[in-house]
């Protein structure tokens, strides 16, 4: 999903140096002490931190595009403390040696920088420096199992961690029926957490990995790889590909085998660039019929899903993106940290952080709200909330990661989208 950049990585010694210089910077930009002091209103910014250029241009296109419904819905209830909020966008460029210096520039040119939606698994080790030295809250979907224990206050994942897609994904495979698979996941970073385990997972299941391959990305052909899977004679295949790839290797697979074998494959093939990439080289009916995709669930129905789907019109997002259990997750994410200022009634970081699972957490007695413009209200009359919105509920474990289960995708040609159906356990293949 995410190709290691040949640039060389920024030091992390220099990052944190720079990270040193932008603190005060950043503390007077957030805003500190009480709201009201000053009984003046201003805009607040939620920093969009992500590619925009690239390859994985659509990261930031999709957060972008859950930044600016989450506003909408605050700003039509008043905005967070009386202020409206706003998304200006930055762009990394997918490449960790361009986004530290761009997290520099957001740091210290955001008006009133109040959290931050990114950055993406490319670029977080040479960001999260940067941002942790500035106290400054950040929300993320990266999937690297290396952030399962993090420890920081401002670390907030909204989506779970590759070490639970990859037995959610075992976990379907087998139990499907499909006990020999070949596993072919690409080279990338993002795509690489999931392989081990994967294998893990399967084989604890009782399954049996008949071909395991790694593959280059965005390669002209894949001929020689597709004929070692097929001699490997595996009842599906399992892994992770981006758009590219997956065109050429299915259209070569089905030219040498007369159809596509049964693809299970991770959620990046939800994104919104995968399927226009895919579904033209083998058909949409194929795509539909031998394609499932294991990702997020997503709650889909309800007056919190509804209050999204309005924004999302309204700001005239992407109309699929209303799909995408991971824009989804970051339009809730907007929506919790918000929450969790009104309640603090203050704008410092340090005052409403440990707000953030007051606000979400299934607490006994806790009233249940679906919107902001709901929830402001009930903390207004004093109660204690529990915030559901588009995603479904939000728990955040010790780590600051939200445990949601998984469900199975399958992409509907009519609607040119992917479609949710089982929800897979929450301890699926674990």
């Amino acid at each position: 999903m995410l190709l290691i950049s040949r640039r060389r990585l920024i030091p992390l010694a220099a990052t944190a140096a720079a990270a040193s210089l932008l603190a005060a910077g950043c503390a007077s930009n957030t805003g500190s002490g009480n709201a009201g002091g000053s009984g003046g209103h201003f805009v607040l910014s939620a920093g969009v931190l992500h590619a925009f250029t690239g390859q994985n241009s659509f990261f930031g296109l999709n957060a972008e595009a859950a930044c600016k419904a989450a506003a909408q819905q605050i700003n039509a209830a008043g905005g967070i403390l009386g202020h409206q909020l706003a998304c200006p966008v930055f762009d990394t460029k997918g490449d960790p040696a361009d986004a530290a210096p761009v997290t520099s520039r957001m740091l210290v040119s955001a008006p009133h920088l109040t959290m931050v939606l990114g950055p993406d698994g490319n670029d977080i080790p040479s960001v999260l420096p940067l941002l942790e030295k500035a106290k400054t809250p950040e929300m993320n979907t990266v999937g690297a199992p290396r952030y399962d224990t993090q420890t920081s206050p401002y670390f907030w994942r909204l989506t779970p961690s590759d070490s639970t897609q990859a037995p959610a994904l075992a976990y379907y495979a087998y139990h499907h029926g499909f006990t020999k698979v070949a596993e072919i996941f690409t080279s990338d970073l993002s795509a690489q957490t999931t392989t081990a385990p994967f294998r893990t997972a399967y084989t604890r299941l009782g399954g049996t990995i008949a071909k395991a391959l790694t593959i280059t990305p965005d390669q002209s052909s894949y001929q020689t790889e597709v004929a070692a899977v097929l001699a490997a004679h595996p009842q599906a295949i399992v892994g992770e590909m981006d758009p590219q790839t997956a065109a050429t290797f299915m259209t070569e697979m089905r030219q040498q085998h007369g159809s596509i074998l049964p693809v299970i494959i991770t959620q990046r093939a939800t994104q919104g660039d995968w399927a226009p990439a895919v579904a033209p080289a083998i058909g949409a009916a194929t795509l539909a019929k031998d394609i499932t995709a294991i990702a997020p669930a997503l709650s889909a129905t309800g007056p919190g899903y509804a209050a999204y789907a309005n924004a999302m019109k309204a700001t005239k997002a992407n109309p699929f993106a209303a799909h995408n259990s991971f824009v989804a997750a970051q339009f809730d994410g907007i929506l919790a940290f918000a929450l969790a200022i009104d309640k603090a009634k203050n704008l410092s970081p340090a005052a409403w952080i440990a707000d953030i699972p007051k606000v979400t957490a299934a607490t006994s007695g806790a009233t249940i709200v679906r919107t902001y413009a709901q929830a402001v209200a009930a903390l207004k009359a004093g109660h204690t909330i529990q915030f559901i919105g588009a995603s479904g509920p939000m728990i955040f474990n010790k780590y600051n990661t939200a445990d949601r289960p998984y469900a199975v995708w399958n992409y509907t040609p009519a609607k040119s989208t992917w479609t949710m159906g089982t929800i897979l356990p929450k301890d699926a293949g674990q």
